[in-house]
């Protein structure tokens, strides 16, 4: 059974802006993404597009998945 997850759509352009100034995503958030993707909870096709963009940074490494502080 999946679980759904939902990132609300107004945080995930100020999210992708967040992400590419930091260079940095925190690993709950990365892993939210994927559910997202996987899941196909987002909407719109600009949502899917910037998710998609995010995951492909980190592949290509621009952008580093760190561990979250506590």
């Amino acid at each position: 059974m999946r679980t759904k997850t939902y990132i609300p759509e107004h945080t995930i352009s100020e999210l992708y802006l967040n992400i590419w100034k930091s260079g940095k995503i925190d690993r709950t958030v990365f892993h939210q993404i994927q559910n997202a993707i996987n899941s196909e909870s987002l909407k719109s096709s600009d949502d899917l597009k910037i998710v998609s963009r995010l995951l492909y940074a980190v592949r290509r490494g621009w952008v580093s998945v760190v561990d979250p502080i506590a």
